[in-house]
């Protein structure tokens, strides 16, 4: 269902070890027709866990699903307080258009409040930041409590940001108040979810009989899978093209392996194997080449297509909302933003305990 929006996140998916994250992505949108003034995503491991503005409210995991039929009135709390922020977000950035001729309230600001959490430690970290019109502008370094330009259009307004405090204590009260006790509520309801390891089905598919017999494994998880044609039990490279990694709506995986099967000779089909393989577990799914059993885009299902497409189309519909909230994130975050805490870093980019 949030197949868009599972696909911008994948670059953020996994933390290692015993540390986890939460991201709460907030967005501003004045100025827009039809579309929700202000937005929040709750982010967890790369996972969109919730979506919310003042007409949308969307779980989008089980395992959250089951702490809000726990503690129903908890989780209104959380999300009243997010919404609420948003008068408060947007007094905080009325002078990001400062530096440009947009008359106020035209400009597209988002703000990435991250926690992360060592559950073995209990040390935390943290950051905020914010963009603007789809670019880095300014970034909280919570070792030195001092916000700085990410963008030298943001200089003009970086010494006010510092001479008002309230900015920075504001920034502190809501990771340490918001994100982490939430943070905490997510790893012990969702870990279980991160921790599963779930074998794909794999399906031979080939648009017609002169293109490439695809293998395609779909629903595995973790991201940790690997695919390989293989010829009398040796893996083979000749004729062999890898697809991209891809998320599906529930938040597992899928991954393509593409051979072409037209310069092979029909009698060594049989030499063929497709296999995939997933970490940390021994089995192998292995699927012969058979022209049996492959799936091809033939009149007789035609039908089923059609019926398929209509679905997915009503489906989307349901969520553009959500896409849209999700592509302006990603236009912030793709430019330069990093998105891994570092307990190590340039002052430029300092994390601290919180």
């Amino acid at each position: 269902m949030i197949k868009v929006i599972a696909l911008l996140l994948l670059l953020q998916n996994a933390a290692s070890g015993e540390t986890y994250y939460l991201e709460m992505d907030h967005f501003l949108y004045p100025g827009v027709p039809n579309f929700p003034e202000y937005g929040v995503m709750d982010v967890f491991e790369g996972f969109l866990a919730s979506y919310h503005d003042d007409n949308v409210k969307h779980i989008n995991q089980d395992w959250l699903k089951e702490y809000v039929k726990k503690h129903p009135e908890d989780w209104k709390l959380s999300v009243q307080a997010c919404l609420g922020y948003k008068d408060l977000f947007r007094t905080q950035t009325k002078n990001f258009n400062t530096w440009s001729n947009q008359s106020e309230g035209k400009e597209i600001i988002q703000q990435i409040i991250r926690c992360d959490w060592d559950e073995e430690t209990d040390n935390t970290f943290g950051h905020v930041k914010y963009g603007n019109n789809g670019e880095d502008f300014i970034t909280l370094d919570t070792k030195t409590e001092t916000w700085f330009a990410t963008n030298s259009k943001a200089e003009v307004i970086i010494d006010e940001w510092n001479a008002d405090k309230t900015k920075y204590e504001i920034a502190k009260y809501i990771l340490q108040n918001g994100c982490l006790p939430l943070l905490k509520v997510f790893v012990k309801y969702g870990k279980s979810y991160l921790s599963r390891k779930v074998l794909p089905s794999v399906f031979l598919l080939q648009k017609s009989p002169s293109s490439p017999v695809t293998c395609h494994a779909t629903g595995f998880f973790p991201d940790k899978g690997i695919m390989f044609w293989r010829k009398d039990g040796e893996e083979i490279h000749e004729g062999v093209e890898h697809g991209d990694l891809l998320p599906n709506d529930d938040g597992s995986f899928q991954m393509s392996v593409y051979l072409e099967a037209l310069k092979i000779p029909p009698e060594d089909w049989g030499r063929y194997e497709c296999v995939f393989q997933l970490s940390g577990v021994q089995n192998y799914v292995v699927t012969k080449l058979d022209q049996d059993s492959i799936r091809s885009n033939n009149p007789k299902n035609e039908g089923l297509l059609t019926t398929t497409s209509i679905a997915v189309i009503a489906t989307m519909g349901c969520v553009i909302v959500i896409i849209i909230v999700a592509l302006s994130s990603t236009a912030f975050k793709k430019r330069n933003v990093t998105h891994s805490i570092e307990r190590s870093s340039t002052p430029s980019s300092e994390t601290a305990s919180l």
